[in-house]
């Protein structure tokens, strides 16, 4: 897991407080019976993988393949940090729209959060954040933020104060404003899929890490 340290100026409280405070909720994705203690769900056959450093992680096929979770993991908090390890495969054009990390009661789709990817026909993936509340919605994409595919990257939505902004490998590359309402605790958290089942992931996801402070990553 990465190391974090506090937004500081405007999108913080005020004052450096300890990076050793924060306590984040770490989900090593690395078998479909359970993830992090929580039974699993599994649609489809997504499949348990040896990574290149000797680590496990779970593939989806991009077909039907997905992971549900009866759990929400940022229950509470009014500002917050999700960051995926994740490597997108090439699969363009079929592929194009990916929803792979979606929080929502499946019973109330006004308030939900989504980390998506669009892929392009240059072996190029682009990061998208979405946001839905009561009232409003923020989408955060621009098809030029590109990165290769079949590499190791890590995608990040940090929340606070009506701000949300989207990095990818510790680079800012999105910001909007929104006001984010509390998700309930009747919640579910789907991987690799929309909660819906569609717009389906195709690659390998390593680790889901939710920390209930709003915090830069790394480079």
């Amino acid at each position: 897991m990465r190391n974090f340290c506090y937004i500081l100026s405007s999108f913080a409280l005020g004052g450096m407080i300890s990076c050793a405070s924060v306590k984040p909720m770490h989900w090593q994705v690395n078998s479909i019976s359970a993830v992090a203690g929580h039974p699993v769900t599994v649609v489809g056959s997504p499949k348990v993988v040896k990574t290149e450093d000797g680590a496990t992680a779970v593939a989806f096929d991009g077909v039907e393949d997905g992971l549900l979770l009866d759990v929400n993991p940022i229950l509470g908090a009014e500002e917050f940090t999700i960051e995926v390890v994740f490597k997108p495969a090439d699969a363009w054009p079929a592929n194009f729209e990916q929803r792979f990390l979606h929080i929502q009661d499946p019973a109330n789709p006004n308030r939900r959060i989504l980390m998506e990817l669009r892929l392009n026909n240059q072996k190029q993936w682009y990061p998208d954040f979405f946001m839905r509340t009561d009232s409003a919605s923020l989408t955060l994409i621009d098809s030029t933020k590109t990165h290769p595919v079949n590499q190791w990257a890590i995608m990040t939505l940090v929340y606070k104060d009506r701000q949300m902004r989207g990095y990818v490998n510790g680079n800012l590359e999105l910001a909007g404003q929104i006001t984010y309402l509390p998700i309930p605790a009747t919640a579910k958290t789907s991987l690799g899929t929309r909660m819906d089942q569609r717009s389906w992931f195709n690659g390998v996801i390593k680790s889901v890490t939710f920390t209930p402070k709003a915090v830069v990553p790394e480079k």
